[in-house]
């Protein structure tokens, strides 16, 4: 019997039992040919799977600039969608379309399954003088017949390039446990990560403080003790220091968990270079034992803290009660608005209830009745039937704002209440749109009162954080101070803990920006780098671009006119009517001393090119606590109070708790009852921000 081959009744070649093929070199290879690309269309389904599921996966999150990055592929799905295809890499700056690096022919991936499976193999040797910040890789499938590009992965995969140029590698202390007055010994061992020597380099050992915080910095001066100020360290070499005297037990009243430091500085003590902390250590007076403290990772500071009565009972007497229940997804309006209030009734006792009638009330800010409504009347309630379900429309006076009471009380015949609860009722005026600027993580609290009030009335509300806060409390988190990767990693778990933060309240994820500059950083970018060609190298991340993934710009040089700009985006893109940032020049922290800089900065550069008006944006700060220790400064401002509802302060208590790695945990163990959370936030208006311009260029 004959097979015939080809298509259209063309027969290449026939084949009969036990005859062998006769065909020309040239008929081979265009049977071949025609072969793979058979092969290669019948592949397009798979490979069009594997272009979703193939990921190029590196060994490490971020690599010192002159090491070499290895990669292998991953396949989440099935792995069979690349059996046949050979990959090949190319690497990008990411926000950048041309490749810095092509890998050769030679240099080849396959899928799990493949002879590389598991594998990692090497992608690029990093040059010495690589650009600090993201890469992307781009892998592209050849079909392994063929040799024809079948896809093409764009951002299979990331890493970042750091610079570290010195690392404090251990910080070793003679004992855990210190009575106040002893001598602490340590041995220290640094090591010089390039190839050329390093000198004048200076050691300090000191308790732990970070040098970008004014107050913690400024307690810990006088326990600095310089351990060598003009330190050579040889290419690659390492170098132990030894100190027997390196500080004293400081006195403490009882039992207290303390942490040293040790800070490596150019030899004109500017720049960081490193910074570590040793383990914890215990700090006790004499014959004292107790009581025995807890470090931040535990709830409980003392075992003493432990509450165990107030949890039980959140709200005061009268607004649990079973018989009325409020809908508390909104406690936030507008002055001349209708309040519109949601509420069930339910019998929550163990007879019925005939005849009773409802009525809800609007009190005002002076506990004055503004409003009464009969809600219902003859009602018959048995216990352990369906709730029923009433709203309510208040209409709130015009240009008062305040915080009101909606009450509702259930009355029987013969006027006797028999249950009753009420509902806070935040008003305010509220803007049209916000743009609110925050240094870290966290530092959103103090507006969560506008936040939720923007929510709850569909005003469009975003975020922008300044930095990651990759320092604050990174070596609690792993228990060791944070090498580049760790910071990193850091970094992104507090963009996690916003996220979760700020859902809470309402924030959808999509209106939160992260710009990735460095903690503790914003000062040296704003009066030392403004130029994006010289920017600033950070401390921890030892990059001078944002290494981070999914930030507002890939790459931001960390560089004045570069955070400026990417402000003036932001403000392009929503058009706040407000802007909120904090005062400046704040309290201690660096990044919150800047935070308006850069905001202020950007708007007055928008007024001088006419991009708007000042009369446009209403600039908003934090209120000032303590105005002794705030510097004074050129601007005149309008304090102004939000009414905020109790249940939207509930709603910020609970927030926080999602700040796992700045305390949540500890704040969980010490809830506020209902009654005792604060109604009311000041903040300050900033009258004339278009003014004074350049006053705050030098520190």
């Amino acid at each position: 019997m004959r097979r015939r081959f080809g298509r259209s009744g063309v027969t290449p070649f026939s084949v009969w039992p036990g005859a062998e093929r006769v065909v020309s070199k040239r008929m081979q290879k265009f049977i071949c040919r025609k072969f793979a690309f058979a092969v290669a269309a019948l592949l397009l389904p798979a490979l069009a799977q594997a272009q979703n599921s193939v990921l190029a996966v590196t060994d490490r999150t971020t690599y010192n600039a002159g090491s070499d990055v290895l990669m292998r592929l991953a396949t989440p799905q099935a792995a069979s969608a690349c059996d046949n295809t050979a990959f090949s890499a190319t690497v990008r700056y990411e926000g950048d379309a041309n490749a810095v690096y092509t890998t050769s022919p030679s240099q080849v991936w396959a899928c799990p399954g493949g002879t590389a499976a598991g594998f990692y193999s090497l992608l690029w040797k990093t040059p010495a003088d690589a650009p600090t910040g993201r890469y992307e890789i781009d892998l592209r499938g050849y079909d392994k017949i063929s040799a024809q590009l079948t896809v093409k992965i764009p951002g299979a995969g990331s890493f970042a390039v750091h610079r570290k140029v010195v690392r404090i590698e251990r910080i070793k202390l003679d004992k855990t446990f210190y009575t106040v007055g002893d001598h602490v010994a340590c041995d220290i061992t640094l090591k010089n990560l390039t190839h050329q020597p390093l000198d004048g380099l200076r050691v300090e050992f000191s308790n732990r403080y970070w040098p970008w915080i004014a107050g913690p910095a400024q307690q810990a001066a006088a326990s600095i003790v310089i351990l060598n100020n003009d330190l050579t360290l040889a290419g690659g070499a390492e170098q132990d220091i030894h100190s027997s005297d390196a500080a004293v037990a400081g006195k403490v009243n009882q039992p207290t968990i303390h942490q040293y430091g040790v800070v490596v500085w150019d030899h004109d003590r500017k720049n960081v270079l490193d910074i570590a902390f040793s383990n914890l250590v215990l700090l006790q007076p004499p014959g004292v034992t107790s009581p025995r403290p807890y470090p931040l990772q535990f709830t409980y500071p003392e075992l003493s803290d432990i509450e165990t009565r107030d949890y039980r009972q959140f709200y005061p007497p009268g607004l649990d009660g079973g018989a009325i229940q409020f809908d508390a997804s909104h406690t936030m309006f507008v002055p001349g608005q209708d309040a519109l209030v949601h509420f069930s009734i339910v019998d929550p006792g163990k007879s019925a209830w005939k005849q009773v009638t409802a009525v809800a009330l609007l009190v005002g800010p002076d506990g004055k009745s503004i409003e009464r409504k009969v809600v219902a009347r003859q009602l018959d309630l048995t216990p352990g039937s369906a709730a029923r379900k009433e709203s309510v429309a208040f209409a709130l006076p015009a240009g008062r704002t305040g915080l009101y009471r909606a009450e509702v009380v259930l009355s029987d015949p013969s006027g006797n209440t028999v249950a009753e609860n009420d509902l806070e009722l935040g008003v305010n005026p509220l803007p049209k749109s916000i743009l609110i600027f925050c240094a870290h993580e966290d530092d959103e609290g103090g507006w969560a009162g506008l936040t939720r009030a923007a929510i709850e009335n569909h005003i469009p509300i975003h975020f922008v954080y300044f930095t990651s806060g990759d320092a604050g409390s990174c070596d609690r988190y792993y228990q060791h101070s944070c090498s580049p990767a760790e910071a990193l990693n850091f970094g992104a778990l507090r963009m996690d803990e916003t996220r979760a933060v700020l859902g809470h309240m309402g924030v959808p994820k999509d209106d939160i920006y992260f710009l990735g500059m460095p903690d503790g950083g914003s000062g040296e970018i704003w009066y030392h780098h403004p130029d994006p060609a010289r920017p600033y190298l950070s401390v921890l991340l030892a990059s001078d671009h944002t290494p981070y993934q999914n930030v507002f710009q890939p790459n931001l040089p960390y560089a004045r006119e570069s955070v400026v700009a990417a402000v003036k985006r932001l403000l392009k893109e929503f058009h706040p009517e407000v802007v909120v940032t904090a005062h400046p020049p704040a309290e201690g922290h660096i990044d919150h001393v800047v935070n308006n800089y850069f905001v202020v900065k950007a708007l007055q550069e928008m007024v001088n090119a006419k991009e708007l008006s000042p009369q446009s944006i209403k600039l908003y700060v934090d209120r000032v606590y303590n105005p002794k220790e705030i510097p004074s400064t050129p601007y005149h401002y309008t304090e102004h109070v939000l009414f905020v509802s109790g249940e939207v302060m509930a709603l910020h208590q609970e927030a926080g708790w999602y700040y796992q790695s700045q305390g949540g945990d500890r704040a969980a163990g010490r809830i506020r009852q209902f009654d005792l959370l604060s109604r009311r936030i000041v903040y300050r208006q900033v009258l004339d921000w278009e003014e004074h311009q350049g006053w705050n260029s030098t520190p």
